[in-house]
């Protein structure tokens, strides 16, 4: 039975900096989800000034996503290897002078190479900057300090696509790169003042080269398919089923042996720990809902609603408003009420926002948008506090690091399996949708040859021919289908991720209380 200290190691208040450092290290993860979504308003004029198709210029967004996903499991290790001060600031370090080289790159090919180095640099950030929380502050403050961190890291991907938006729009796409180098610069530099080096570092004497490109293969053939699963050859021997083999050989191979070394890449014997994977297991949910939702949101402001880019990433900031302020109270308020009571609330919120998003429809007025859109950061805020403080609560202070990498792993899966689940989906509920209403729209039908007669005279006395009044009748009759197609699926998807997340509620009968005393539940293997 393994037991933490009661205290920090810096003593029984931590270390007497730790609000400096959380600001620090929050200010690199916020950079870090900024630079992840911030892109996503920018790339219709990236094609044009690249010259790229839809299906090249992705590869900005996912060659980042990829190299992302594959070194979060690293962290861990990395740390050990290089000292966790050291590697974050390194990787810092390279995510700013990545982000600087993608605004000078004058090709696609360029600008996709160092995207893929700025996203290693970037997958350290979250992950390690947990890890050095949880060293610096007392067992008593760990949610409060979450709670501090978090806002950070939710409010710099939901402030991405208005704040990409406004760049482009007043000057060009580089300048979306730019922002990130002097707020990156000024991280670089306070991080070597005020971040201590971990005293937990452990000198790795081997290198589980093996086991790195077995994780590289497992990964990356997985987030490859994920991204690209509708345009892969399916059949026997297509390069869609040689992906999947290759996952799923790769991943097999790749847990038999981290399962029997004494030196793994990524030590998986943590996952032993019931309490640990069931909040691994509710973290994966929770990131395939909210970014399924995340989405899918943009398509119906834009497309269905008629909103711009601007207003769009604007509507949707009182998620990251509602985000912030409850995590901020969740996290002053975790030490004194069960966890599990903070969880089920912010479930709760969760559902009934998501029971407003279901009504939206293309005549939704924009100020019945901002209610919904806040309680749902409000839900997802109040979730994140006690699970992140459940999910380390029976972990010694030296498995944290790895622990925190295997948690953020969870998300980033979740996140790329909720976008591509949400695409097919969305897309097979809408044409669902159209067969049905086209269907229910018989020529012969007197409803259907009063509505045409009444579109034709309306054309007609606009000055248009009869033969094209009546074109135009059909034209409308298509139009408002596809209108009522789209926004009857928009409200089912809602629907059904929303209730999707129910399915984590059987997991908190795994997990323990954290006592409100700050003492540490003895861990369980």
């Amino acid at each position: 039975m393994d037991k933490q200290p009661q205290a920090s190691i810096y003593g029984e208040n931590g270390h007497p900096l730790r609000y400096v450092i959380v600001a620090v290290v929050t200010l690199a993860s916020f950079l870090e989800g900024l630079d992840a979504s911030i892109i996503t308003v920018s790339l219709p004029d990236m094609m044009g000034t690249l010259d790229a198709s839809l299906e090249q210029i992705s590869w900005v967004s996912n060659g980042y996503l990829l190299a992302n996903v594959i070194i979060i499991p690293m962290t861990g290790w990395l740390a050990q290897l290089f000292g966790r001060k050291r590697y974050f600031n390194g990787s810092l370090v390279l995510f700013t002078f990545a982000s600087l080289m993608c605004g000078l790159s004058g090709s696609l090919t360029e600008i996709i190479i160092w995207r893929v180095l700025q996203g290693i640099g970037g997958g350290a950030l979250v992950a390690t900057a947990q890890a050095i929380i949880y060293e610096v502050f007392p067992p008593r403050e760990h949610a409060r300090a979450m709670s501090l961190w978090g806002l950070g890291l939710m409010v710099g991907p939901a402030m991405g696509p208005a704040i990409g938006g406004y760049i482009t729009g007043i000057l060009s796409w580089p300048w979306i790169f730019y922002v990130t180098v002097p707020f990156g610069a000024l991280a670089v530099v306070m991080v070597s003042l005020v971040v201590p080096e971990s005293p937990y570092r452990e000198k790795v004497k081997k290198i589980d080269l093996q086991g790195l490109l077995l994780l590289t293969f497992a990964i990356g053939s997985l987030q490859y398919i994920l991204v690209k699963e509708s345009s892969l050859d399916w059949g026997f021997l297509g390069n869609g089923m040689n992906l999947a083999v290759l996952c799923a050989a790769s991943a097999v191979m790749f847990v038999l042996r981290e399962l029997n070394i004494p030196y793994p890449v990524v030590d998986l014997r943590i996952l032993k720990n019931i309490q640990f994977t069931a909040c691994c297991i509710f973290s994966f949910m929770q990131a395939l809902c909210t970014l399924a939702i995340v989405f899918v949101t943009p398509m119906l402001l834009i497309d269905l609603m008629g909103f711009s880019a601007l207003e769009t990433g604007m509507i949707m900031f009182p998620v990251a408003a509602g985000t912030g302020l409850s995590m901020y109270i969740a996290g002053k308020v975790a030490h004194r009420i069960n966890p599990y009571a903070l969880i089920l609330t912010g479930l709760a919120i969760f559902f009934f926002a998501m029971f407003k998003y279901s009504t939206f429809s293309f005549d939704t007025p924009k100020a019945d948008l901002y209610l919904p859109f806040l309680l749902r950061g409000i839900g997802l805020g109040v979730i994140f506090v006690p699970l992140n403080a459940l999910a380390v609560a029976d972990l010694r202070p030296e498995q944290q690091a790895n622990a925190c990498g295997l948690l953020n792993l969870t998300r980033q899966f979740g996140s790329g399996v909720g976008i591509v689940i949400a695409a097919s989906v969305l897309g097979k509920i809408k044409a669902n949708f159209e067969l049905v209403l086209a269907n229910a729209v018989v020529p012969t039908q007197p409803a259907s040859i009063v509505t045409m007669s009444n579109l034709e005279r309306h054309f007609i006395a606009l000055g248009v021919s009869p033969d094209t009044a009546q074109l135009y009748g059909l034209k409308t009759i298509e139009y408002a289908n596809n209108l009522i197609a789209s926004s009857l699926a928009f409200e089912r998807i809602f629907a059904i991720f929303g209730l999707s997340l129910a399915c984590v509620i059987p997991l908190l009968l795994l997990m323990r209380k954290q006592p409100a005393s700050g003492k540490p539940t003895p861990a369980r293997h």
